[in-house]
């Protein structure tokens, strides 16, 4: 209960400083930094905390939902290191004694192009690991269901709104070498807008759990008829 907890407590912060990350220039280089420093401690803590996931990757029969999720797992691990060493190289604050020299152009489109994959990756992640708790509140808040399905869905769909408003695709696909911040706008809005497509991507996440869980129950259904 206990390392429940603990793992609880590190993956609520990565949520909460995760668009905190992506507003950069909004909240300054050296905030930045230090924020992205926080976020990579945690994700070494988060996996220190889960090495049990670690241990059986080579242990067991793999599924095609323990293919998928082992998959996008080790695909979000690389992210997340690669993207803060880009980082550290582009760093001008608090590792500026690391700079090789003649590699920060590269450094700051690699970096750009992981933060954004890496946002995704996350948000993703999360909803494939939030598919078992909103079953236990469906089960046991049937009254707050409804409202909870209807606020998620429609700040979803204002997350596909937020996505093109925000010109996420062209981050993503480096049709863009700089990312533009509105600095006219309250910063408000800015988290706002990307809380909605990290609510989003984290539907995406529950809706590809939910279908692997599925195809795995009908596996499962139709192997046990033959034997039958």
């Amino acid at each position: 209960m206990r390392n429940k907890k603990i793992t609880m407590s590190i993956d609520i912060a990565m949520t909460v400083l995760l668009p905190m990350l992506m507003a950069y220039s909004l909240i300054g280089e050296q905030f930045h930094e230090i924020i992205g420093t926080a976020v990579f401690v945690l994700f070494v803590l988060h996996h220190i905390a889960n090495r049990a996931w670690h241990r059986s990757l080579f242990r067991g029969r793999y599924t095609l939902r323990r293919a998928v999720q082992t998959a996008l797992n080790l695909l979000l691990l690389v992210f997340l290191i690669a993207q803060p060493v880009s980082g550290i190289l582009l760093s001008k604050h608090l590792y500026t004694w690391i700079q090789p020299a003649g590699i920060s152009a590269n450094a700051r489109g690699i970096h750009l192009l992981l933060a954004y994959w890496g946002f995704v990756l996350m948000c993703i992640h999360a909803g494939t690991h939030l598919l078992t708790p909103a079953a236990k509140l469906q089960r046991k808040a049937k009254h707050i269901r409804l409202p909870v399905t209807a606020a998620w869905g429609i700040l979803s769909l204002y997350g596909c709104y937020a996505f093109g408003k925000r010109q996420l695709a062209d981050y993503l696909f480096r049709r863009s070498a700089f990312v533009f911040f509105d600095f006219s706008e309250p910063r408000l809005y800015f988290f706002l807008d990307y809380i909605a497509v990290m609510m989003l991507f984290a539907l995406l996440g529950m809706f590809l759990a939910a279908g692997l869980n599925r195809m795995h129950t009908q596996k499962r259904t139709r192997r046990e008829d033959r034997i039958k």
